[in-house]
């Protein structure tokens, strides 16, 4: 997106618009939706901001890793037992587009079942689907708690692992195989940091304050007039502050846990590095170490 701050909606791709009023929505749903932590904590800061984050460039979203999902998406074009498909952890609706649209109109619909223990991303999924006629249901709970088995014929998510220790992590996968039918494949990519010495990851003092510097040297040549009233820098300032992800330290492990869920590896390798240049750090797509997972669920499982 490069369309200047003087630009309006009217002047921007049809995706852009559609981009930047979803943004708006979402920020607007944030603080009343963001309540879903056992102490009443908000994830506003994150929900909230996301999108306009990402409509900088500066956001590690599935669309960096578009060529991983739309191999599998075109196999399962000429599947016609695949109808109904799992998106577990949605900060927008960037996955459901991405599934979405790799479909022709003469494929079989689809029922997409998105699921977040936030009610924002799910709602801002239920307005994309609503705009573009998908079949879009939500479900509002933690992805660990009972889902129904054997009901899905894939799971697709993006660098969502991280939200979980070595121990919830294996309860996930194990989740996944749980919901999937026999045959049903997980579609994932995971950053690996091996050997990573400490228990939880975020920016580092210097890493946050080249992504806020970033962020204000972007606004004014990057977003259009209709943001122009938000202090997107401060909502860059609070994500570098609150962002954290629990480390996946070793590949070998990860390979592991969905072999010994009872799932076949079609496809687990590591990636390309990805660069955003003049800022790093754990939520940018700029850093190496990201394995691309295509695994299938075995009839034994």
């Amino acid at each position: 997106m490069s369309k200047p701050l003087a630009a309006s909606r009217a002047d921007l791709t049809p995706d852009d618009a559609e981009l930047l009023e979803s943004a708006l929505l979402a920020h607007g749903w944030a603080p009343g939706l963001c309540q879903h932590d056992h102490d009443g904590g908000s994830c506003a800061w994150y929900h909230g901001a996301w999108q306009f984050l990402r409509m900088l460039g500066l956001m590690s979203t599935s669309g960096v890793h578009a060529e991983h999902y739309a191999a599998e998406l075109a196999r399962s074009r000429h599947d016609p037992s695949f109808r109904e498909v799992l998106v577990t952890g949605s900060a927008d609706y960037s996955m459901l587009k991405l599934i979405a649209d790799s479909r022709n109109p003469s494929d079989p619909p689809l029922t997409y079942v998105v699921l977040d223990r936030c009610a924002t991303p799910l709602r801002t999924c239920e307005w994309y689907g609503a705009r573009h006629g998908l079949r879009v249901e939500t479900q509002h709970q933690d992805v660990l708690d009972p889902l129904p088995e054997g009901a899905f014929d894939a799971v697709y998510t993006h660098a969502f692992m991280g939200n979980f220790d070595d121990r919830a992590r294996r309860r996930l996968v194990e989740q996944w195989a749980r919901a999937l039918r026999p045959g049903g494949r997980v579609v994932t990519v995971q950053r690996v940091r091996d050997d990573y010495p400490g228990d939880i990851v975020r920016f580092s003092a210097a890493e946050a304050e080249a992504f806020v510097a970033r962020v204000a040297e972007l606004v004014p040549s990057m977003l259009p007039s209709e943001a122009a009233a938000l202090d997107v820098v401060a909502m860059a300032r609070d994500h570098a502050r609150n962002f954290w992800a629990l480390p996946v330290r070793s590949a070998d492990g990860l390979r592991a846990l969905f072999e010994d869920a009872g799932f076949r590896l079609d496809r687990f390798e590591r990636s390309a590095q990805h660069g955003v240049a003049g800022v790093t750090g754990p939520s940018v797509p700029n850093t190496n170490g990201h394995y691309l997972i295509t695994a299938e669920r075995l009839a034994t499982a």
